[in-house]
Parts: structure tokens; C-alpha cells; sequence
């Protein structure tokens, strides 16, 4: 008897190593999007305690996405991706895994098969050694929040003190190299900056790598505060000059450079990479056109989505608070025949926290309070911050509360990103291999040092 049961104890051992062995590895699969298919791969790990995994997109460029929860039992795998609001589950049947991706409520059949993992592509302006400066990992406190935040700080050779720079991210959280399409253009512009005598700070957003602080419910204002943290861990640093210390914002960092200089008139400077001057209905409004226009759509059907939007944004703006736009959302998308699945989708995304205080906020109060020197740039291209749009929304600031402190440049050829490109469209932006422009380094650099002689 007793030797039978050691044989069924190691037929389950044998089996559960086998399944523990079958999981691990590279697995690609594709979702049908209905106009495209989209390639997503998991990398599963196995670790002491079961196992880890990161997804990568590889025609979006974005790689390593953290992968929160990763449990395989009984063939049975699930996995959790809070970044993304997306989940994934399916099950180990010999050397494939058939299964489902879910995202905000959409769910998308994704069967997976084990394969080769593509090595990520160095883009031509990825900083290469020697480092002629020095890096530094660096933590640091938002003391409002309590979080903790990790960074880089690369200071230049020399004696010093230098000026220095604290860069901040757009929407969504990124990493501190605000790794994007597989482009990595805070480090980019850190290493020019160090090389050119000016120090810079670039950290991970909350909930991304080191970087700790509640995400969820967390709108730009919290991240301004954890912007203002990285300008305080500088004024102490003993090779930064206290007095020459500004905050370059792109995108949504465009917006809480300007929150942080309305607190604090200690920043010495702003440098704004395409951010708006009008609020987040405006600015959204104006980019969902132009990115159809780019995609092709023609102009009957940009119309009829611009009035569905309106309708939408309308309540948004209206409405005093998240809980009231939720219910007035839902009466109206029923009322258009919407499933209860696709109801949920969209009056989720409208009322999440972030998305709702940015629609709502109006930067112009921030922008005025603000009386340091503010170098403004955008790309005749952007489809995302649209020059036309906002460009005129800083010159009518300008001209309203007389703000000589604010300088604008609107920079020819050049997309969202401060690329070089055809058309401006975001699908552009993996495809090129320049990662920012030369002149835009060039003009961060001449900038810096004309405020800080």
C-alpha cells in the first residue's frame, strides 16, 4: 500500500512539474480590433512563489506592461493588468492556451502559442556610453500624500551648482523615460541637457516601477504635487543652484508644470512640449477630429461622431460632480439603444477621475498666476495638443492679462512627440526612428541658459 502511494504522489509531482514547465515562456496571440489585428505577447516568469509575467504590444511599441497577478492552476491561467484595466484568462490545453482578453468591458477572444521573443529596437538617439556626466538613482517624498517616487538625476562634470530641470510626464502612467513607442525621449533630453551643462530629474509616475502613490482615483492636480516633491529634492541637492530650477512638462505635464509655478514662485522657469491653454473638452474635441481626418474617415461621418461627443462632453461640463454625470451619461446612452455592456464602457471611462477633472479643468488660472519666463512649443503637426487650438489660447492670455513672461513657438513638420513626420498621426510615431528633434534639444539648452545667466 505504502509503495502504491508513492507512486501517486510522484505521477501528481510529474504532472504538476510538467504544467509548471509548459507555462513558462514567451506566448503571442491576436486580437481582432475589426479594422486590424493586434499582436499582444505575455512573457511568464516563474518565481519562489508561482509566477510573474509583463505583456508586451509590439505594433504599439510598448513593452514590459506590469502584469499585477498572475496565477496558473489546474491548467487554468489568469493574469491582471490594473494599468491597463484589462484582464486575461484562459486555459493550458497541451501547447496552447485558448482564452479571453478584457479590457473596460469589451472582451476579445485571444488564444495564445508559445514563440520568439523580438528584441526591442535601439533608436538612433537612444543615449549611448560614455556618459560623459553623472547618474544617479535618486528617491525622493511627496510629503502632501506620503508616496515615495524613484529617479534618475544625471548632473553635468564640473563644479557646479547647475541649473537644473525636473521633466514631467503626459497622461498615462510612464516610466522615467517617458518610454513611449518604443521611443525614450525624457532620457534623450536629460542626456543632451547634462552634456550641455544643465542637471535634470526624471522620475516613474506614480504606480510604475519604484514609485509608489494611489493611481486609481489620482488626477493631474495629485501629480502635481508629486512634481513639486522632485522640485523640492533638488533645491537640496548641493550641485543644484536652488534659484535656477524650472519644470519641463510635455503633453499633461504641460498643465501641472503651470500648477506647480502657480504655488510655488521659487520655479525659475517652465518649458511647455504641446501643452494646452484650453480645458480638456476643448482639447478633446478638436483631436478626435483631427486624428480621423488623418485616419481617413470621411467628413459625413467625423460629423455625426462630433455630435455624439457633444452630447457626451456636454453633460461632462455641465455637471457638478463624477456621481451626476454618471447618471445623466446613462440615461442618455440608453435612451440611444446602448447595450448594457457598451453603457458601462462608456460612462466608465468618461466619469474615471482622471479623465473627468481633466476635461473639466481650465488651465488658464494656473498659466496666469504663473510669472516666471515660459518657453511654449508646438508642432505644426501635433494632432494630439493642436497647435491652431492652442497656440491662439496662450496669445489671447497673453494679450488679456499682458504675460510678456510667456514666449510661443510654433515648430514646423513636427507631431506630438517632436518628431519629424508626413502626417502627425500617432500610427506615424513608432515608424519613425528619430525620437525628438535636434532643434527642440537645441532650444531647450539656449533657453535654460538665457534665464539662468
Amino acid at each position: 500500500m505504502k509503495a502504491k502511494t508513492n507512486i501517486i504522489i510522484l505521477f501528481l509531482f510529474f504532472t504538476i512539474s510538467q504544467s509548471y514547465a509548459q507555462i513558462k515562456g514567451y506566448w503571442k496571440g491576436q486580437i481582432d480590433l475589426g479594422v486590424q489585428q493586434l499582436e499582444m505577447a505575455f512573457d511568464i516568469k516563474a518565481t519562489e512563489d508561482g509566477y510573474s509575467a509583463t505583456l508586451d504590444v509590439p505594433a504599439q511599441g510598448a513593452f514590459d506592461i506590469p502584469v499585477d497577478e498572475t496565477v496558473f492552476q489546474e491548467n487554468r491561467l489568469s493574469m491582471m493588468m490594473s494599468a491597463m484595466d484589462a484582464t486575461y484568462s484562459g486555459t493550458l490545453k497541451e501547447d496552447r492556451i485558448e482564452g479571453e482578453f478584457t479590457q473596460r468591458g469589451m472582451t476579445f477572444p485571444l488564444n495564445l502559442e508559445k514563440g520568439a521573443m523580438e528584441a526591442k529596437q535601439v533608436r538612433p538617439q537612444d543615449p549611448q556610453p560614455p556618459f560623459d556626466y553623472h547618474i544617479e538613482k535618486v528617491s525622493f517624498t511627496n510629503e502632501k500624500e506620503g508616496n515615495t517616487l524613484t529617479g534618475t538625476l544625471t548632473i553635468p562634470k564640473g563644479k557646479g551648482p547647475f541649473p537644473a530641470l525636473v521633466l514631467v510626464s503626459g497622461s498615462g502612467q510612464q516610466n522615467r523615460d517617458e518610454e513611449l513607442m518604443n521611443h525614450r525621449p525624457f532620457w534623450v533630453i536629460a542626456d543632451y541637457c547634462a552634456r550641455h551643462g544643465v542637471a535634470v530629474l526624471r522620475y516613474d509616475d506614480r504606480g510604475v516601477g519604484g514609485s509608489m502613490g494611489e493611481v486609481e482615483n489620482a488626477t493631474s492636480m495629485d501629480f502635481s504635487y508629486d512634481a513639486e516633491a522632485a522640485f523640492d529634492y533638488l533645491r537640496k541637492q548641493k550641485h543644484i543652484n536652488a534659484s535656477q530650477i524650472g519644470i519641463l512638462g510635455h503633453s499633461e505635464g504641460g498643465v501641472i508644470n503651470f500648477m506647480v509655478a502657480a504655488r510655488r514662485p521659487e520655479v525659475a522657469f517652465l518649458i511647455s512640449l504641446a501643452g494646452p491653454s484650453v480645458n480638456g473638452i476643448e482639447v478633446l474635441k478638436a483631436q478626435s477630429e483631427a486624428i480621423y481626418r488623418a485616419q481617413g474617415m470621411t467628413e459625413e461621418a467625423i460629423a455625426f461622431s462630433s455630435a455624439t461627443n457633444n452630447q457626451l462632453y456636454g453633460i461632462i461640463e455641465k455637471s457638478e460632480n463624477r456621481e451626476e454625470a454618471d447618471s445623466l451619461l446613462r440615461q442618455l446612452v440608453k435612451g440611444w439603444g446602448y447595450s448594457e455592456e457598451l453603457t458601462e464602457q462608456t460612462v466608465g471611462e468618461l466619469t474615471m477621475p482622471w479623465l473627468y477633472y481633466f476635461m473639466k479643468y481650465d488651465p488658464k488660472d494656473a498659466i496666469v498666476k504663473t510669472e516666471c519666463p515660459a518657453l511654449l512649443l508646438n508642432g505644426s503637426k501635433d494632432l494630439q495638443i493642436i497647435a491652431s487650438q492652442n497656440l491662439p489660447g496662450y496669445e489671447k492670455i497673453i494679450a488679456e492679462f499682458n504675460k510678456n513672461n510667456l514666449i510661443l513657438r510654433e515648430l514646423p513638420e513636427l507631431n506630438h512627440l517632436f518628431q519629424h513626420c508626413e502626417t502627425g498621426s500617432p500610427n506615424e510615431y513608432y515608424t519613425i526612428d528619430e525620437t525628438i528633434s535636434p532643434e527642440v534639444l537645441e532650444m531647450i539648452v539656449e533657453f535654460v541658459k538665457s534665464v539662468t545667466k
